[in-house]
Parts: structure tokens; sequence; C-alpha cells
């Protein structure tokens, strides 16, 4: 068990920046049901990837559907800013 904590929903309680939220629906690290309160409760939820039966580290966590999110909202982030 990790005794680290990560108070992510703390962290972005104020943020007004667009998030997206991506999660392995198999993970063993984070909880899945904790992924998913962050995307429930997160102030400015953008998109929600779960990559259905992946856990925290399998290579498709860092495959073409993450990258393809990643880039959605780099574009949405950029556009909101006017550049």
């Amino acid at each position: 068990m990790l005794r680290d904590r990560f108070p992510v929903l703390e962290d972005l309680s104020g943020s007004r920046v667009p998030t997206t939220v991506i999660y392995g629906g198999a993970d063993s690290v984070v909880p899945t049901a904790q992924s998913a309160r962050v995307a429930d409760e997160v102030p400015n939820l953008f998109e929600r990837l779960v990559v259905e039966g992946a856990d925290h580290n399998d290579p498709v966590m860092f495959g073409g559907r993450v990258a393809d999110a990643t880039a959605r909202l780099a574009r949405a982030v950029s556009g909101a800013s006017g550049r």
C-alpha cells in the first residue's frame, strides 16, 4: 500500500484550467473509484478517458488513445487562451 497522499481534488479545487482525467479500468496502484471521483468532482472536466482493462503502468496507458486525449486538451487550452 502506498503511504504517500496525493490530494488531487484539493489541489484542483480552485483551478479554472480544463482538466482531462485518464485512468486504467484495472488500476492496481490508484483505485479506479478514486480516479472516477476525481473526474466526477474536478471543477473543469474537459474529458474523462477510462482505458478499460488497463493497469497503472500498462503500455496502453502511454499509447495512442492517451496521446490523442492529451492533444485534444492541449488544443482546447491553447484555443481558450487566444493563441
